[in-house]
């Protein structure tokens, strides 16, 4: 078994923190903050939406607190194949501790409903519809009267808060909803993703998930969450082929993460070059994709046309045009700066752990080291065409954990008892310090 000690993660932590002050500092030399943060967002980028601040000795109190049920708790939710139920309630407990150190007002009911009535937030058209059938009809026609993140997406985010609101009313009870409606969704995917990679899941590695800063500050936060879940059931039903019908599943999926975000397209050439590079077919991509395009135009008998939709929410979103030519400074800082951010949410002992599994997740699972590769490969088309500017990085890493997941988790396949321990109070430690002295606009 192979050891990773505190030397090798204190290394990866300089490595990473030496990497965003360096892309800081050099960002900073060639385009003034008063530029490049418009909205006054960041203390620190490449950190889109940091904030530094000084914890209180309550929310220190609670930290504290939160350490020691973590503690408690980590031997017991890493054996092997730990009941769901266990995962979804400790994920929860976590999520919502972790928010709570910024205060419920800000940790909690911000998320959802930002500073109020008067906020920009998906919540904010949700409250004002008359009916969500009328809301589908009107799309098309009001799309660019939405707020900023309504307009730039498709219907799905604001129905869902629509029917948490009706449900709920509270703004704070309807982010613990979203948190719980995407760990309900993504850990019994995650274990099956985990078992098609490795035939077994790898203990500890769900734990894991939940204690990624990814979750932790965002998990409870946005609606991305829910996105990323119903993503990842997309590519595990796909995969799943030794069973009928699947590929209906996955086609309703495909079709109800593309209601949700436009951003789901970097699944079609996942879905595609894996069938073609591992089956040397199309017949089940077509298959899915075709069928889940049938499901959206079904839509426009209720009045609303994706395309249409989607062609308006380009063009929102680039409004001076493509960000290349618009603005090549910000365009060329921006792509850095997401990757810096990603891999800030995702650990330096994360990354660390993933390039270390790299040869291993080929050498065991060819297939699921060309799924990674596609969808790094994706990703960073996204990237390339002008998607993820200020904000956006650190919520989309959700999209990506599962198969930045699949390297680091052939890593932890290869490290010893106390390796893991350390690399997962590690992971844990990060979020925890990152949640006590930060701010993010979600």
């Amino acid at each position: 078994m192979a050891s990773l000690g505190w030397r090798s993660l204190t290394i990866s932590v300089a490595l990473q923190l030496g990497g965003i002050l360096t892309l800081h500092n050099l960002c900073l030399a060639f385009y003034p903050k008063a530029e490049l943060d418009l909205y006054g967002l960041s203390d620190f980028y490449p950190l889109s939406v940091f904030q530094f601040r000084l914890p209180t000795p309550s929310q220190v109190a609670l930290g504290g607190i939160f350490i020691g049920l973590f503690v408690w708790l980590q031997p017991r939710l890493s054996r092997r194949d730990t009941r769901l139920s266990y995962l979804f309630l400790a994920g929860l407990a976590f999520a919502l501790i972790s928010n709570l150190l910024q205060g419920w007002q800000r940790g909690i009911v911000y998320p959802t409903a930002t500073i109020g009535d008067a906020g920009f937030e998906y919540y904010h058209d949700a409250v004002k519809l008359e009916g969500a059938r009328a809301f589908l009809e009107r799309f098309n026609a009001t799309q660019d009267r939405l707020f900023d993140h309504s307009r730039t997406h498709p219907p799905g985010p604001v129905l869902l808060y629509y029917a948490l609101h009706l449900l709920l009313q509270d703004p704070g009870a309807i982010s613990l909803a979203v948190c719980a409606l995407s760990l309900a969704l993504a850990l019994p995917y995650l274990r099956r993703f985990l078992r098609q990679a490795f035939s077994e899941e790898p203990p500890g590695v769900l734990l894991l998930f939940c204690i990624l800063p990814a979750i932790l500050i965002y998990g409870l936060a946005v609606v991305d969450a829910v996105i990323a879940a119903v993503m990842l059931a997309t590519v595990v039903e796909f995969l799943d082929a030794r069973r009928p019908h699947t590929w209906l599943l996955s086609s309703a999926f495909l079709a109800l993460s593309l209601f949700f975000t436009f951003g789901a397209l970097v699944l079609l050439p996942v879905l595609v070059g894996f069938e073609l590079l591992r089956r040397r077919s199309l017949t089940r991509s077509v298959r899915v994709i075709v069928t889940a395009g049938l499901l959206l135009a079904s839509l426009r008998a209720l009045g609303f046309d994706w395309l249409e939709a989607f062609v308006q929410a380009s063009r929102l979103e680039n409004e001076r045009g493509f960000l290349l030519f618009a603005d090549p400074r910000r365009y060329f800082w921006y792509r850095l700066g997401a990757i810096a951010e990603i891999a800030f949410f995702f650990t330096p002992f994360l990354v660390l752990l993933s390039f270390r599994g790299l040869g291993a997740l080929r050498a065991s699972s060819a297939d699921f080291y060309a799924l990674t590769l596609l969808a790094l490969a994706s990703l960073l088309a996204l990237l390339l065409s002008g998607a993820m500017q200020v904000g956006e990085a650190a919520r989309i890493c959700m999209f990506i954990l599962p198969y930045l997941l699949l390297p680091a988790s052939s890593g932890w396949r290869e490290m010893d008892e106390p390796s893991r321990r350390r690399i997962l109070y590690a992971v844990f430690g990060w979020g925890l310090t990152q949640q006590l002295f930060g701010f993010y606009y979600w």
